[in-house]
């Protein structure tokens, strides 16, 4: 009996040693296995799922408040581009990289045949070097992707595809094996200090029939606005949002004239392009800035724009084939933005 348990100790020893070799190799392997990879978490939730939405702003200025390329609407990002592993980079590397051809891809698998939910390249708006130098010791650098934002219509959805490059090894690294980690997917949304989401519970809409507005309304919850430059955002009427395939054609612009140049406080201006709304603004609508220090926590602060006396009517003609049904859209709406004054703004901006 002792003899059978000296045997079976010895069986477990022998096992136990074998396993420990096992795991040494693969920790070995896995310590000097480098991979290129971008920085850029896909979505989980909301409407961008399946791609990394980044908050740009509109016009990347300098520190004397200028436009730092020359021009309103023009900005960049930088993209982080790591090198991956357990052991830090011991080379000096050259990353290659490119446009990716994953686009219609993922149009397919999250939107299938609805193409006016299809995301749209945005390469034709941005550019980047094609190459990256990560210096040995080094395992992150910087892609600066510049943008034109001019002239962008984001009523269509604008994806930038971007995909490391490695040449099946040839240009002295690999790309990362996992999925989505080698190939950026940036659904990249330029703000200002007008566009964003505004808390809407305060706007109500009503149904006008024979020129009689109706007494009992609807109630709004948010308005997404979207921007077209420094001053004019859009947003769609009524409850139209992004997820409707009818968007298009029910877009208002928002201008925001301040009373003194960098003023606070103004009016608002609104309009559409789509004569088949007839769209009418009943009155101006006005705005106010108020910016104010958290008090407790004195690096944090609140920047809420609120939009006052919102008046506006406009036909629905394409919900109901057939029919047109006119809308009253009356009220008060406000965005608050809660800013880290130690961070850049652009990370903390949220639609």
């Amino acid at each position: 009996m002792r003899k059978s348990n000296i045997f079976a100790l010895g069986v477990l020893a022998v096992s136990a040693m074998a396993g420990m070799t096992s795991c040494n190799d693969d920790w070995t392997e896995e310590q000097y296995a480098h991979y290129i990879s971008f920085k850029a978490p896909l979505d989980t939730d909301g409407n961008s799922v399946g791609v990394t939405t980044l908050y740009v702003p509109y016009t990347r200025y300098d520190e004397n408040k200028n436009p730092r390329y020359g021009e309103e609407g023009l900005s960049s990002y930088q993209l982080p581009v790591i090198v991956s592993g357990s052991t830090n980079n011991d080379k000096n590397l050259t990353v290659h990289v490119a446009p990716s051809d994953t686009l219609p891809i993922l149009n397919v698998e999250r939107f299938s045949t609805r193409e006016e939910l299809w995301y749209k390249d945005m390469t034709s708006y941005a550019n980047y070097p094609e190459t990256l130098d990560i210096p040995s010791g080094k395992d992150i650098a910087l892609l600066d992707i510049r943008f034109d934002f001019r002239n962008l219509d984001l009523s269509d959805r604008y994806v930038l595809p971007i995909t490391v490059v490695d040449n099946n090894g040839a240009y002295g690294y690999l790309r990362n094996p996992r999925k989505n980690y080698a190939t950026a997917m940036l659904r990249v949304l330029p703000y200002t200090t007008y566009s964003g989401q505004y808390q809407a519970t305060n706007v109500k809409f009503y149904i006008v029939s024979g020129g009689v507005v109706d007494n009992e309304p609807g109630a709004m919850g948010t308005v997404d606005t979207y921007t077209v430059d420094e001053n004019t955002v859009f947003f769609y009427a009524g409850t139209f949002d992004e997820q409707s395939l009818l968007r298009k054609n029910f877009k208002v612009y928002a201008q925001f004239i301040p009373y003194e140049e960098g003023g606070t406080r103004g009016t608002v201006k609104m309009w559409c392009d789509n004569p088949k709304m007839n769209f009418v603004q009943n009155k101006l609508a006005t705005f106010t800035i108020l910016e104010q220090d958290d008090e407790v926590q004195t690096y944090i602060m609140r920047r809420t724009v609120i939009v006052n006396d919102i008046d506006y009517m406009f036909d629905d003609y394409m919900s109901a084939p057939g029919t047109s049904i006119t809308y009253s859209v009356q009220g008060n709406m406000a965005m608050e933005r809660k800013l880290n004054t130690q961070m850049p703004e652009e990370d903390q901006i949220i639609f």
